[in-house]
C-alpha cells in the first residue's frame, strides 16, 4: 500500500493494484507498457491536483472513471457526475449522484472526484474551472471525452488515458471478463466457483463490448448463480427485483440471442444464460 498526501486529499492507493487494473483496460500486451505507466502517472498527477485527469474513447467513460475514482480514493468519498441532460439525482447501486449545476456539483464532489462529460458540460463549467483552480480545492475533475480529442493541444500532457476499443482486443475477451467476475466473487464474497466457464463464454456471447457491460454482467451472473430466487439476487445486489428481470429480459431481445432462442418460449439448456439454468429460471420471468 503505498500512501500519496494530496492537497487536502489523503489516499492510500494499492499502486499493485491500480496497475492490474489500468493494464485490464487498456491491455496486457508488451506494447501497451508505456500506455500503463502514462496512465498511473496521469493519475496521481490528478489525485495530487496538478492536473485534469482525462479519459478518451468510443463509449460512455463515466463508469469508468467511477472504478477509477473506487481504486484510488475509495467508497466513502464522493463521486459525482455533472450532467446538464439528466437534472439533479440522488445517487443509487447503478448510478452515481448527478447534477445539472458544475457549481453545486463541485460542491458536492469535496474530498473526492466530479466527473463531466466533455460534449455535455453544464452552463456554468466556467465557474467549475475558477473553483478547480483553487489551490485549497479538495475536488478532483475528470473529463471524459470521444477519442478524436486525442490530439487536442490542450490535453498533450500529462498523457490522457486513451482506452481502446474491445473491438482490437478480442483475443484479451477472456481475461478480461474473468477479471470482472474475481471482482464479482470478492465483493459479494461467494465462493470462486461461482463464476463457471460457460458463464465467460456466454457474457462474451451476448454482452455488449464495453468494460461497464461486461463488468455489470458479470456482477449479475455471480448473484443469480449464488441465489435460490432472482428477489434474493436482486437483494444481494442491492437492487429491485423488477429491474434484474427487465435487465434478463432484455437479453433475449439481442439478435445474437434471439437467433440461439429461434421461435421458442423456453430457451434451450446452451443458449440460455448459465444462470438461469434449472430451478432458479422458473423465478425469473
Amino acid at each position: 500500500m503505498i500512501a500519496r498526501a494530496a492537497t487536502g486529499l489523503n489516499v492510500e492507493i494499492n499502486e499493485a493494484a491500480l496497475r492490474a487494473f489500468c493494464a485490464r483496460i487498456l491491455g496486457w500486451a508488451p506494447d501497451r507498457t508505456d500506455a500503463v505507466e502514462h496512465a498511473i502517472d496521469s493519475i496521481y498527477l490528478s489525485i495530487g491536483r496538478e492536473a485534469v485527469l482525462v479519459l478518451l474513447g468510443e463509449t460512455d467513460l463515466v463508469p469508468l472513471a467511477q472504478a477509477l475514482h473506487r481504486r484510488t480514493f475509495g467508497d466513502g468519498q464522493p463521486f459525482v457526475v455533472c450532467d446538464p441532460q439528466r437534472g439533479d439525482l440522488p445517487s443509487t447501486v447503478r448510478s452515481p449522484g448527478n447534477y445539472k449545476d458544475g457549481v453545486a456539483g463541485f460542491m458536492a464532489a469535496t474530498g473526492g472526484s466530479l466527473c463531466v462529460r466533455h460534449s455535455r458540460r453544464p452552463r456554468d463549467f466556467s465557474s467549475v474551472i475558477a473553483m478547480v483552480r483553487d489551490p485549497s480545492a479538495r475536488v478532483q475533475l475528470i473529463v471524459c471525452a470521444d477519442v478524436r480529442r486525442d490530439a487536442d493541444p490542450f490535453i498533450t500532457l500529462p498523457v490522457p488515458i486513451r482506452v481502446p476499443s474491445l473491438r482490437t482486443r478480442t483475443n484479451e475477451l477472456p481475461r478480461i471478463v474473468d477479471e470482472y467476475a474475481a471482482d464479482a466473487i470478492a465483493e459479494l464474497k461467494v465462493p470462486e466457483t461461482s463464476f463457471t466457464a460457460a458463464d465467460r463464454q456466454w457474457v462474451i456471447k451476448h454482452a455488449p463490448m464495453t468494460l461497464a457491460e461486461i463488468e455489470k454482467a458479470t456482477l449479475r451472473l455471480v448473484a443469480l448463480n449464488t441465489s435460490s430466487s432472482l428477489p434474493r439476487a436482486a437483494e444481494l445486489l442491492g437492487m429491485a427485483p423488477v429491474s434484474l428481470s427487465r435487465w434478463l429480459e432484455r437479453w433475449k431481445q439481442r439478435p445474437a440471442l434471439a437467433r440461439d432462442l429461434g421461435a421458442s418460449s423456453q430457451p434451450p439448456e446452451r443458449s440460455s444464460p448459465p444462470a438461469t439454468r434449472g430451478k432458479r429460471g422458473r423465478n425469473r420471468r
